[in-house]
């Protein structure tokens, strides 16, 4: 009898304990406590972004028991699927968006206003002033994810063996375009090792560019705001790109190609590969990318790479290349979206930062050295980070027309076909940038504010 009863009590017992560890295991082996308010975060990335997204979120899970985390990540066409998850009201309740689609859905009341918010997280105002978004004066629906900046990324042996300066880290000390043009021609070579300017060079068999750059704003949109252009005016009511210092820009950057021979035109470059190994391979020696890529350069132990900043026309700027992170209005736990919103760009809680393809966007991160020191004291960033990536993206960035003008969706859709006239050496600036005029006047409705 008593055998009996010692059975049954040890069955009562085991069957406690393994519901209860039910009760305590999710699908990842994660705690799970059953009253945990659940959210969903969908988000876009490569592998290594994915890894530290799942390490991230089962890390605020684990520290925060009474909220539990469900990400997403989505490896294809990002905008298709949130317009498509938007349209049928199943949006999540945090996610990536990108600068453009972020300030449309804000301006519309689709976001979150953070700025609400700041009394009881004032943590939520300690970050860049840049990188704030405000669809209305005063009302921020939070920061890009994280700041990025284009950068000049160079192959150092290149250098090397030209003897000629490699690009300047300093943003105050940044190449004049005529000096920037000297060095590119220097690291340009034909089949038989002439540079451009000698006796016999032959520009239709180029062994080795001296420079690279992309067909999208992240590469014009920095030198023209060097030189004093811009698309629109102030107002973003006014179209300006065919001003005289925003078609100096263009017809600077299409000289490269077809003029001096520097760099490979559009056709070139979509056979060759990423730029890492551009300069790995010796194809080309400069390249304008964003600190983003530091994870992909820092990765490839083959290339004795680093950074510098971009040549200047009038003063050296740079610009910032970013996506958000955003609450949607629909959350049905908005605070408890902000508490996964403050962590996700935590560098002391994402190695992202770390390994390079993020940067902070809390101040402190580029003022105290402490805190510098870091994110930045690894392989990941060379010593030149200093000036070309920390003092550049805090004093020399400025925020794209994506994130600035009102109705960027329909104005870039217009502007990129017309653009593609001058890479592609059929139309002068000055004829593309003209005839581009009465095309994107009538999508102009003014900018976003910047506070």
């Amino acid at each position: 009898m008593l055998k009996r009863r010692l059975r049954t009590w040890m069955a009562l017992v085991m069957t406690a304990i393994l519901t209860g560890l039910t009760a305590c295991s999710g699908n990842a082996g994660e705690p799970v406590n059953p009253n945990a308010v659940e959210l969903k975060f969908m988000y876009w990335g490569s592998n290594d972004e994915k890894q530290a997204m799942e390490k991230m979120i089962q890390s605020f899970n684990a520290s925060h028991p009474d909220i539990r985390v469900k990400g997403e990540h989505v490896p294809g066409d990002y905008t298709t699927k949130i317009n498509t998850l938007m349209a049928a009201n199943q949006l999540p309740d945090i996610a990536y968006l990108g600068d453009s689609l972020t300030m449309k859905w804000a301006s519309e009341g689709r976001l979150l206003d953070l700025s609400s918010y700041y009394d009881e997280y004032p943590e939520l105002k300690n970050k860049l002033k840049s990188s704030y978004l405000y669809s209305e004066p005063g009302k921020s629906i939070g920061n890009y994810t994280a700041m990025e900046v284009m950068q000049l990324f160079y192959n150092k042996e290149l250098f090397t063996e030209a003897g000629v300066s490699v690009p300047p880290a300093d943003p105050k000390k940044a190449w004049t375009w005529d000096e920037f043009l000297a060095i590119a021609k220097k690291l340009t070579k034909d089949q038989n090792g002439k540079h451009p300017g000698d006796s016999g060079f032959d520009p239709k068999n180029i062994a080795q560019y001296g420079f690279a750059f992309g067909n999208d704003r992240s590469s014009w949109g920095p030198l023209l705001a060097s030189n004093g252009g811009a698309l629109t005016d102030k107002t973003g009511k006014k179209y300006t790109l065919n001003s005289p210092e925003s078609v100096e820009v263009f017809q600077k950057l299409q000289d490269l190609v077809f003029k001096e021979h520097v760099s490979p035109d559009l056709i070139q470059q979509q056979d060759m590969p990423s730029n890492t190994i551009r300069l790995q391979t010796r194809k080309v020696a400069m390249v304008v990318d964003g600190t983003w890529s530091l994870l992909d350069f820092s990765n490839n132990k083959q290339l004795q790479w680093s950074i510098g900043v971009l040549p200047k026309l009038k003063e050296p700027k740079t610009m910032i290349v970013a996506g958000a992170t955003v609450i949607f209005q629909s959350t049905k736990h908005p605070k408890e979206a902000l508490e996964f919103y403050l962590y996700h760009n935590n560098p002391e809680k994402v190695d992202l930062f770390k390994s390079g393809l993020w940067m902070p966007i809390e101040e402190k991160y580029y003022t105290d050295e402490q805190a510098i020191q870091s994110w930045t004291n690894n392989a990941a960033h060379p010593p030149e980070f200093q000036e070309a990536g920390i003092e550049y993206a805090r004093d020399y960035a400025i925020k794209p027309s994506t994130s600035t003008l009102r109705n960027w969706p329909d104005i870039g859709s217009k502007l990129t076909p017309g653009l593609d006239l001058i890479w592609t050496n059929k139309k002068t600036p000055q004829q593309a940038l003209d005839e581009l005029e009465p095309i994107i006047q009538p999508l102009l409705q003014g900018v976003y504010p910047d506070e």
